[in-house]
């Protein structure tokens, strides 16, 4: 008697259970699965290409070029011993970029791009060009001398990091990596042809060429990509990137050696940082 009376509860709790189960089963007596949250935007094995303008604006604009060699103005060696930080200016430009990237695993991306080339004024900075006059050193110039125009590509390469979770159709990211850039040579016309042959002993006509060596540097960058919604593959993208870049030149131009029956080449060698920040606005698509 006591043992029914504890089993015919037990039992029918049992029934109970059993029988809301049918119920959620439906006739079938399948179950249908919990409810999921939203599916990955960026997760592992996700592709995005960009294509947008890029910025270019050189960081040290107005510095001085350090010259390995000493420049002297041939008139006034004896005044002007020591020409060898002499000012410039660099100017900014504008181009156009394309990255693309894949995700290996949630929250990281490899990203490789290219930023075109950009045409960068070079101008050497208020030189005082000067004179003697009545026993004395006059400076009779000191406009801006244009060198010439600084045509640079770069490729770059990157590790990029996404901090929030892979739902999200806003990923900010920050990324390391490395760019290599290269410049283009450009022969020396103008006034600063004219002020070799007055002030460094050029002959006329002057046959001046300014080479660049091209360089690899340390880069880094932050930016966002934004979904035209969650459903959506297309995307707007928005970065700023630095390229660590040093500028190594040669000047080269012929000059009148008296020690020999021939004009011989003068090479003066300087090195300056560019060092650009490159802002990007773009469109991207993702796979």
């Amino acid at each position: 008697m006591k043992m029914t009376r504890i089993l015919t509860p037990l039992a029918l709790a049992v029934s109970a259970v059993v029988a809301s189960h049918q119920a959620l089963a439906g006739p079938s007596g399948y179950a249908p699965p919990p409810p999921s949250g939203p599916d990955p935007v960026y997760s592992a094995g996700t592709a995005v290409f960009r294509v947008g303008a890029s910025f270019v604006d050189p960081d040290n604009d107005r510095d001085h070029f350090r010259i390995d060699d000493r420049f002297y103005i041939d008139q006034f060696q004896d005044q002007y011993d020591d020409y060898d930080r002499l000012g410039f200016r660099i100017d900014d430009d504008t181009s156009w970029n394309f990255t693309a990237g894949f995700m290996p695993m949630d929250h990281f991306m490899l990203e490789v791009g290219y930023i075109g080339e950009t045409d960068h004024d070079l101008d050497i900075r208020n030189p005082e060009l000067v004179d003697i006059i009545n026993d004395e050193i006059v400076v009779i110039d000191d406009r801006d001398l244009r060198l010439g125009q600084l045509s640079r590509w770069s490729g770059f390469a990157m590790a990029n990091w996404f901090p929030v979770c892979t739902e999200s159709w806003v990923q900010p990211y920050v990324g390391i990596g490395a760019h290599y850039t290269d410049f283009d040579n450009h022969n020396v016309r103008g006034r600063f042809a004219d002020f070799l042959v007055d002030y460094a002993g050029g002959v006329t006509p002057l046959d001046g060429r300014v080479r660049y060596d091209d360089d690899w540097g340390w880069a880094a960058q932050a930016g966002v990509d934004i979904m035209f919604g969650r459903d959506s593959n297309w995307l707007v993208n928005a970065a700023v990137m630095y390229l660590d870049t040093e500028v190594k030149a040669d000047l080269h131009y012929r000059v009148d050696n008296e020690n020999f029956f021939f004009d011989t080449v003068r090479a003066i060698r300087t090195d300056f940082d560019l060092d650009p920040w490159v802002y990007n606005l773009g469109i991207g698509y993702r796979f």
